[in-house]
């Protein structure tokens, strides 16, 4: 089944229990009422869309992530390079990192909709090494062109075998969207979640004139829809959440020829007060995500796995850690402090990708 058909499976499937959910609210008092100023009532940091705000009320955002990817995996395999030479390539990645600063502002005309925009800049990194013997011709590329062709590529060797990398950096794509409120009650809330992906990403990103892996481009490049649902639970020391979200590729392919395969991430947490300023959650996460649909449409190298789209997507389990951190007092009363680290508790890949080793996220928010 296809993940746009699995998110949409989902999310209609939590719509027709939300009548269970919301049950007979015609009795709640203001201290049935979701209660915005415990430190866990946001969701932990690497969550996003998880809560709406008041008539009137604006929030700015920043977040930092960081995700480290250590060499290559098939299926639940985990590959040496050598492994990977065994398949048929010429080149292995033996790591990748990933940094993204993401800028966002939410601001609630209204008590039930709550309008977002999120821009982030992007920042990548792919060590690689060679197959000691008889160069790269077997695989080469369309039109000739091979990887680390030119000296090796940044940081490059050249000759048989040797380590070199590759780096990319820039705008990645802008989100755009909002939150309805459709519960709020018995120190519940649900809202659905609604973006639109913008196209504003480098997607035929280059080093030495030649073109970068798939997974090192900047984003999607393709006009994405992204629907989703939040459900949200408080009590006095601890809360809950829930949330689904799908990403769906509005176009067959980008201004390289290609589209990033549909996805489907759904999430559930657990959070602690720890004190008045202080709660401690732990999340757990699932993510399916297709592989890549086209095909480069300029030159590029078949030599490495990172450049065969049936090598991308997978199914992914995570889980996280975070602290959450508001301030109660002084000139900086108001404003939170998060971090959150995840890591792989499953990992079954589409063709020969890359390994998730962990994640960090961290941020600061401010509502007024």
């Amino acid at each position: 089944m296809k993940t746009y058909q699995k998110t949409a499976a989902i999310l209609c499937s939590l719509s027709l229990s939300l009548p269970i959910l919301a049950g007979d609210h015609s009795s709640n008092t203001e201290t049935d009422l979701w209660d915005a100023s415990y430190p866990d009532s946001h969701a932990p940091i690497g969550v996003m869309g998880d809560h709406t705000h008041g008539a009137g009320e604006y929030m700015l955002s920043y977040r930092f992530m960081t995700m480290a990817m250590k060499g290559h995996r098939q299926g639940t395999q985990s590959l040496s390079a050598e492994d990977v030479f065994g398949l048929g390539y010429d080149i292995a990645a033996l790591d990748m990192t990933m940094d993204m600063h993401m800028i966002g502002m939410m601001h609630a005309p209204t008590d039930k909709l709550t309008l977002m925009a999120m821009v982030n800049f992007v920042e990548k990194e792919m060590h690689m090494t060679r197959k000691p013997a008889h160069g790269m011709a077997h695989m080469g590329g369309h039109g000739g062109m091979m990887m680390g062709g030119m000296a090796g590529g940044h940081g490059g060797h050249g000759g048989h075998g040797g380590s070199f990398s590759h780096a990319s950096s820039g705008l990645g794509d802008i989100t755009v969207g909002g939150l309805y409120k459709i519960l709020d009650a018995n120190r519940q809330r649900i809202h659905l979640n609604l973006g639109i992906g913008l196209p504003t990403a480098g997607v035929e990103e280059k080093e030495h004139g030649m073109l970068l892996p798939y997974g090192m481009q900047l984003g999607s490049g393709t006009w994405d829809l992204k629907p989703g649902i939040t459900w949200l639970a408080q009590c006095d020391d601890f809360s809950l959440g829930a949330q689904a979200m799908g990403t769906v590729r509005l176009e067959n392919e980008n201004d390289a020829g290609y589209a990033l395969g549909d996805k489907l991430d759904v999430t559930a947490w657990a959070a602690r007060k720890l004190n008045e300023s202080i709660s401690a959650s732990l999340r757990i996460s699932y993510t399916n995500a297709d592989s890549i649909d086209g095909h480069f449409s300029s030159h590029h190298s078949h030599s490495s796995p990172n450049f065969i789209q049936g090598n991308y997507g997978g199914e992914f389990l995570e889980g996280g850690i975070g602290l959450n951190f508001q301030i109660k007092q002084g000139t900086l009363k108001g404003h939170r402090l998060a971090i959150e680290g995840i890591f792989p508790i499953h990992q079954d890949l589409n063709g020969v990708g890359m390994e998730r080793d962990y994640s960090l996220v961290a941020g600061w928010q401010f509502a007024f």
